[in-house]
């Protein structure tokens, strides 16, 4: 095979020297930073790929005049690179973009929150500060509509004939005590502001709860939607390879490795990439196949720590046991080719039928699919590299232990976090999942919505056992004092004395004493 050679200049007497351009590759890539980027949005717009139908829908909405639009998405998903690149990528005319994540300012009061989105907003626009009289939080607290109806006009004021376009990220960030419903009655007024003022913009990411879109379509009803899911296989491979383009090359089996293990999912693209890189940098090998990918695997899981926490805290407590029931199938069907459990994951849970009900159970597992974790048929975790994370960290013994830990409370509290009430029929073990509800609804099913979590028959025949053995003791010591006492009754030569050994044996017992 020829060697594709490249003529570089020496420093003694400036010869070439021929060397072959493989070796010249070999010491950039050994030096070269790795350019996949994981624990933070990506706001260069030159590595940020995919995202075309989106950024289509937001241009296209905007142009025809939608005052609010509403993205959602799980979290890590990729909703923040979008929203920091679509100032750069989204080309409407004569508008300024702001962002504000609301994440950063969650356990906020709202009159804090809001003095420091107009900070934000004179900051992002460059506004002289002379110019603009930002509100305080205490004149917040004082005067409640001093941001929408004094504030907001001044910078429609500066901007004059251009219209501001805001983009609220980590939207239901904001669901917390210290807000509650003054944070409605903020986005209300917001509503109003938005709907009257031609001029302004709301561009909405949520989706942390599948309620919360549904909380948000409360307040801005009919507004246009779209989902941010996972990549298509195109957007994928140009994730994949264009970062390291004239360094490192993929093989079209290995970037199928990091498709099927990823899902498309672009966290666990950019994980799994990163973990790649390294290691090729590390053998100073700048072609990647299938076996690269393999040999990466668990160093992506060990990088994803991080990512897996967030994506395991989005699940209730009972969702947890299925998800685990699953990617415990998954793993016996792949070593023993059953079938049947293929076909039916949940049949690894039906000796724990005291504590859920197959009724119950398939709910369960299709509130994971409509969620995106497991996959259409509901038998498989969707994205592969979370299975096996699963498998290591959360095996199905240890969440069905951690769900008879619960009580009723508890399950209750898992259920609201996830937005999952469920609902008591006649037979307290079968737990069914209504709809979801908002606003009056939502606080009156709270009530009617906890579910009855039996304990294991081990517990319950241990408990059992415990009483017996307890009762038992009790009979026993009875009758040994009995006994006793009718032997010294016999055998005592005096009623005094046999009054006194008595209460030897009986040193609790109470008697008169003698003044």
């Amino acid at each position: 095979m020829l060697q594709r050679l490249v003529a570089i200049p020496t420093t003694k007497n400036h010869r070439l020297l021929i060397r072959p351009i493989a070796d010249i590759i070999m010491i950039q890539l050994k030096s070269q930073r790795n350019p996949y980027v994981i624990g933070r949005p990506i706001s260069e717009s030159a590595i940020f790929f995919g995202r075309q139908k989106q950024l289509g829908f937001i241009e296209e909405n905007l142009r025809q005049g939608q005052k609010v639009i509403l993205l959602h998405g799980q979290r890590r998903i990729g909703k923040s690179s979008l929203l920091q690149n679509i100032p750069q990528l989204v080309k409407v005319d004569n508008s300024v973009f702001v962002s504000f994540d609301l994440e950063y300012h969650s356990q906020e009061k709202l009159d804090n929150l809001l003095e420091n989105l107009a900070e934000a907003i004179v900051e992002q626009l460059e506004i002289p500060q002379e110019q603009v009289a930002i509100p305080k939080a205490q004149e917040i607290e004082e005067e409640k509509h001093i941001f929408c109806n004094k504030f907001l006009p001044q910078i429609y004021e500066y901007l004059k004939d251009k219209n501001l376009i805001l983009l609220l990220d980590e939207f239901d960030a904001l669901n917390n005590k210290h807000i509650g419903v003054e944070l409605e009655s903020l986005f209300k007024q917001l509503k109003n502001v938005v709907y009257k003022n031609p001029r302004l913009f709301a561009i909405i990411f949520a989706g942390r709860k599948p309620a919360d879109v549904s909380n948000l379509l409360q307040i801005f009803p009919e507004v246009p939607i779209e989902e941010v899911g996972f990549l298509d296989n195109e957007s994928i491979k140009q994730l994949i390879i264009r970062p390291v383009a004239g360094s490192l090359s993929y093989e079209p089996e290995a970037i199928e490795a990091i498709t099927e293990l990823s899902a498309g999912h672009p966290y666990f693209i950019q994980i799994l990439c990163f973990a790649v890189f390294s290691r090729a940098r590390e053998l100073q090998k700048w072609e990647v196949e299938r076996e690269d990918v393999q040999n990466i695997i668990d160093k992506a899981v060990e990088l994803a720590e991080a990512g897996f926490a967030w994506y395991w805290e989005a699940l209730s407590a009972l969702e947890k046991v299925v998800f685990s029931a699953v990617a415990e199938a998954q793993k016996i069907v792949l070593e023993k080719s059953d079938r049947e459990l293929e076909k039916d994951p949940l049949k690894l849970l039906a000796k724990y039928d005291n504590v859920l009900s197959r009724d119950s159970l398939e709910k369960l597992t299709k509130e994971l699919t409509s969620k995106g974790f497991l996959n259409e048929e509901g038998n498989k975790v969707k994205i592969e590299l979370v299975q096996r994370w699963l498998i290591q960290r959360h095996p199905l013994w240890h969440e069905i232990r951690e769900l008879e830990k619960l009580d009723k409370q508890e399950i209750k509290d898992t259920y609201e976090t996830a937005n999952q009430l469920p609902q008591i029929t006649k037979n307290p073990k079968q737990i069914t999942i209504p709809k979801s509800h908002t606003g009056s609804d939502k606080s009156a099913n709270i009530k009617q919505s906890l579910p009855s979590v039996k304990p294991s028959e081990v517990t319950i025949h241990r408990t059992k056992g415990e009483i017996w053995l307890i009762a038992g003791m009790i009979f026993l010591g009875l009758s040994a004092i009995a006994i006793t006492s009718f032997m010294i009754f016999i055998y005592a030569p005096n009623g005094s004395d046999s009054k006194n050994q008595k209460q030897n044996f009986l040193p609790n017992s109470t008697s008169p004493t003698n003044s």
